[in-house]
């Protein structure tokens, strides 16, 4: 394999809802206890890590990571309205001095999909007034753990939040509704700005970003006119109107109408990429059509595409100008006989990036261990690690290896 940057990070991700177990006051708890779930799945126990966090730092020594991304669940810091349970926080806080005394940089993102229930009964994301009980929370969670972590993100994903929740009305709180979903989103660039401006006054020095889930959209016929059309609008929309909004100062379409907003400009320190694959897109009404990929597929379905990290990486780089982190790269693959040949394939491609000029600080593979894959619940296998959901052990598949080799190889410090 070759050799990449020195100093670079190599880890793996997890969200605190998927591995941890017990998040009882969550907006996603309630949801799934409706029976939402594949297989009526709940996160009730998870991968039990918040009772076994010593196992997940085995698991992470294990592998060699120089880096671990993890999250912070609002609805267990938080669980009832202007009630923080310090407790909580505590563990967060042990848990991410273990890290550093183990030598394992942590990577903390403070919103990764899920909300304490009183937050989603007061209106959630959709009320922007609503924005200063996160500006509470974050500010909470900054006093506990902010002198001990050097990279933070503020959300993960927002454009799949959005959509999932508020226009495919597919996770909680299953509304159909694109403007509700385009103010959501435009309420979490100022959610991204109100966290940045808390952390970086207090530690300036701290790198704070945005886990953004990035999906080339292609045109199916590639020769089609309009479905070249269609895939670049939905390219603006899905992709790019976003961070270009943090970027500019100002909210693109259909996030706003262009209207400026200074105080959001700039307010990025480098761009989390999180990539699976690409989807093929053809015009067709009354909306387009989204042909199945009659390529390789994972287990989620999606086409076999791990070569598009590096052209992903590369193409937002030079949009940016910006580091790029890879927050989330994997594949789902219960059987482990196309994970590591993926992972080969993706980080072939990102080498590519960075030898054609792209600033790549790490790689966090997605995941360390099997887990609650939301709406999919256990049945979706993306760990280097499987989970035993019986005793909660954790057993290193054959990827797992071939990755602790290759961090083993690649390993240069500054």
């Amino acid at each position: 394999m070759r050799v990449f940057p020195s100093g670079f990070l190599w880890g793996v991700a997890t969200a605190g809802h998927q591995i941890e177990g017990k998040n009882f006051f969550s907006d996603w708890y309630a949801w799934e206890k409706l029976g939402k779930v594949r297989n009526n799945d709940t996160s009730e126990i998870a991968c039990g890590s918040w009772d076994n966090l010593e196992r997940d730092i085995k698991a992470l020594k294990e592998l060699g990571v120089k880096a671990y991304r993890y999250s912070i669940e609002w609805a267990r810091v938080e669980p009832r309205i202007n009630k923080f349970d310090d407790e909580s926080l505590s563990r967060y806080r042990n848990f991410t001095i273990r890290l550093v005394e183990e030598g394992i940089k942590p990577i903390v993102t403070l919103h990764h999909f899920v909300n304490p229930l009183w937050f989603s009964e007061l209106g959630g994301w959709e009320n922007r007034e609503n924005l200063r009980y996160f500006k509470r929370y974050v500010e909470k969670v900054i006093s506990f753990l902010g002198s001990f972590v050097p990279i933070w993100i503020t959300m993960n994903e927002p454009n799949v939040y959005s959509i999932q929740s508020y226009f495919k009305g597919e996770w909680p709180p299953e509304i159909k509704d694109m403007g509700r979903a385009m103010q959501v989103l435009s309420n979490f660039i100022f959610a991204h700005n109100i966290a940045y401006g808390i952390i970086k006054e207090k530690y300036p020095a701290s790198m704070v970003g945005i886990a953004y889930n990035f999906m080339p959209f292609k045109p199916a016929r590639k020769y089609n006119l309009f479905d070249r059309i269609i895939a670049s609008r939905l390219d603006h929309i899905y992709n790019n109107a976003f961070i270009d909004s943090i970027m500019k100062g100002r909210l693109l379409k259909p996030l706003g109408k262009g209207e400026s907003a200074e105080r959001i400009r700039g307010n990025l320190d480098f761009v989390g990429v999180n990539y699976y694959t690409r989807i093929f897109v053809k015009n067709a009404s009354p909306e387009p059509e989204f042909p199945e990929p009659v390529t390789e597929k994972t287990d989620m379905g999606y086409e076999f595409y791990p070569e598009g990290l590096g052209e992903v990486v590369l193409k937002y780089y030079r949009r940016y100008k910006l580091p790029i982190i890879v927050t989330e790269n994997g594949i789902a693959d219960a059987t482990d006989e196309k994970r590591w040949r993926y992972i080969k394939t993706a980080l072939k491609s990102l080498h590519q990036a960075i030898e054609k000029g792209a600033r790549v600080v790490g790689y966090m593979y997605w995941s360390l261990m099997d887990n609650f894959e939301w709406k999919e619940g256990y049945s979706m296998k993306f760990g280097l690690y499987e989970t035993n959901f019986q005793d909660l052990s954790l057993e290193p598949r054959k990827s797992a290896e071939e990755y602790s080799k290759l961090i083993k190889e690649n390993s240069i410090e500054d």
